[in-house]
């Protein structure tokens, strides 16, 4: 008997120890495979972006030029969740709001682009748009940058998720991004594809914890992205979206982080990164909280989002996650 109980109580430290091997190597790995994803979604990002410029620069029909305009934006929506994270101020010359009505001085590469081909472009416009397309490949290019990057923390990883989630909200279901293509549901759903992406380095390790949260995750990715690619932008519930996925979302990552024992460090930020979403309790940090929250910027394109007794206009979170990302790239300087 004692002899039985010695195997057995040896296995047991041996699969404990095991485990924490594996956990270890799989942080490890997860950090590592990151930057390897990344890269090679940029990659694919810039080849879209050349094909619009080659589009442009051959005269190419409309039809064609807003194609590969439509394919660019879907590959750079795939990678949001880190570009707008590790190259905030990049990022600002590549993507912003494109909804301004009074002098437009918010329009980045993509938006300024959509304005000049959208709902045709014009023969006196295509050079303007090939001028605007190579300073977008020229931001693009500079996303590869990655030689002296301190490799990612697992939890930057999951505040990048996070805060994705909420820019999903705030410009993908808006439509501030993509005011006049009004593609910006499936460019929604493609940056949940990005999310997805980051999400799946992780998913095996939370399910030695949790099987169940990980089988809720991924349900509720695939069923958020298929509503997106279906709807469609005049009769989506925006609300109702954002309060059955993005916030249940927003928790399932919150309790992976913790069953993970990811720290929350002691930074400033302006979204709180331990909060369950954007939505709740105290989730902004008082100094950030103005009466903005409730003015209509854009008419139409900005939705009033009232959950948990908190109310927000799209744009304002927009500006929360812009100050946000700020802060994050000091943060990243001092490290």
């Amino acid at each position: 008997m004692r002899v039985l109980i010695f195997v057995i109580a040896a296995l047991f430290l041996l699969i404990c120890a095991y485990s924490i091997y594996e956990s270890a190597n799989s942080k490890k790995i997860a950090e590592k495979n990151v930057l390897v994803w990344y890269e090679l979604s940029v990659k694919r990002l810039q080849d879209k972006v050349e094909k619009l410029c080659t589009a442009l620069v051959t005269h190419q029909s409309p039809e064609h030029v807003q194609e590969v305009f439509r394919e660019s934006r879907l590959a750079y929506k795939k990678i949001e969740v880190l570009a707008e994270y590790f190259n905030p101020y990049t990022v600002q010359l590549i993507n912003g709001r494109g909804d301004d009505t009074v002098s437009n001085k918010n329009r980045q590469a993509f938006q300024t682009l959509e304005h000049l081909i959208y709902p045709t472009i014009q023969t006196a416009n295509t050079q303007l748009a090939y001028i605007e397309a190579r300073k977008l490949a020229t931001a693009v290019n500079s996303l590869r940058q990655l030689d002296s990057r301190p490799m990612p923390t697992d939890a930057q990883l999951f505040d990048a998720m996070r805060l994705e989630l909420v820019r999903v909200m705030s410009l993908g279901l808006s439509g501030f991004d993509s005011p006049e293509a009004r593609y910006s549901l499936k460019e929604a759903a493609a940056a949940l594809e990005g999310v997805r992406s980051v999400w799946h380095l992780y998913a095996d390790r939370v399910n030695i914890y949790n099987p169940g949260l990980v089988k809720y995750t991924e349900e509720l990715l695939t069923a958020a992205g298929r509503q997106l690619d279906q709807a469609q932008p005049n009769n989506f519930d925006r609300q109702g979206f954002v309060t059955e996925y993005i916030n249940h979302l927003s928790i399932n990552f919150k309790l992976s982080r913790e069953a993970l024992n990811i720290p929350y460090d002691n930074g400033q930020y302006i979204l709180d990164p331990a909060a369950s979403n954007v939505f709740a309790r105290n989730a902004v940090h008082p100094l950030y909280f103005s009466s903005d929250a409730l003015q209509d910027s854009a008419g139409s394109n900005d939705p009033l989002y009232n959950i948990n007794g908190q109310q927000f206009r799209a744009s304002y979170i927009y500006t929360l996650l812009q100050q946000n990302s700020a802060l994050n790239a000091v943060a990243e300087r001092k490290r």
